[in-house]
């Protein structure tokens, strides 16, 4: 038989309720609550997830893009450049792997470059140099442009789903702070 807990707010004062009740709902509460709290959150919706190809590597894109033509795929990195032309707006990624919420992460670690081709136009002070972007889109083919002194075939992904990083969204860490001192709002020279 489980204890009994005696709850003093009640009507009559007290309210009795069986105890191992209690527990099993505070708990199955609490495990549901952190599921919830620390669930996998990416910044592409879940029906464009679910149509992704993850079996798809970037090395394979990179190197035969036209048999994954039509493909859904999901990468990311930071921008190079963004090119607006009439009508559509290329933006060329230098590729980084991504986190489980579709963040390109912090590393030099990259397998190469790819190109997002926008139809219309977008605005290049918003998709600047060095933001990082997440696209998960389709499988055009590819495109061989100058980079340096030599001649580089892109992967291009028309989007389906495009993410671009806020600057304040890149450090997921703690926003508070505890600080003790005075602060002087002057410039030093």
């Amino acid at each position: 038989m489980g204890r009994w807990i005696a709850f003093p707010f009640a009507e009559n004062g007290v309210a009795m309720i069986r105890g191992t009740r209690l527990l099993i709902f505070f708990s199955s509460f609490l495990i549901i609550s952190t599921l919830f709290i620390t669930g996998c959150n990416s910044v592409i919706s879940k029906p464009v997830l679910d149509s992704v190809d993850r079996t798809i590597t970037f090395p394979e894109l990179k190197d035969h893009p036209e048999r994954f033509l039509g493909k859904t795929v999901l990468f990311g990195g930071e921008i190079v450049t963004t090119t607006v032309k009439k009508g559509e707006t290329w933006i060329e990624v230098v590729q980084k792997p991504l986190d489980r919420e579709s963040q390109p992460r912090d590393t030099d670690q990259s397998e190469g470059r790819f190109l997002i081709l926008f139809k219309g136009s977008l605005d290049p002070a918003i998709y600047v140099t060095g933001r990082k972007i997440a696209v998960a889109g389709e499988v055009q083919g590819k495109k061989v442009l100058p980079l340096s002194e030599m001649e580089y075939s892109y992967p291009v992904i028309l989007p389906g789903e495009c993410h671009v990083w806020q600057p304040a969204e890149l450090y997921g860490g703690p926003r508070f702070g505890i600080g003790v001192g005075i602060g002087v709002g002057g410039v030093i020279r």
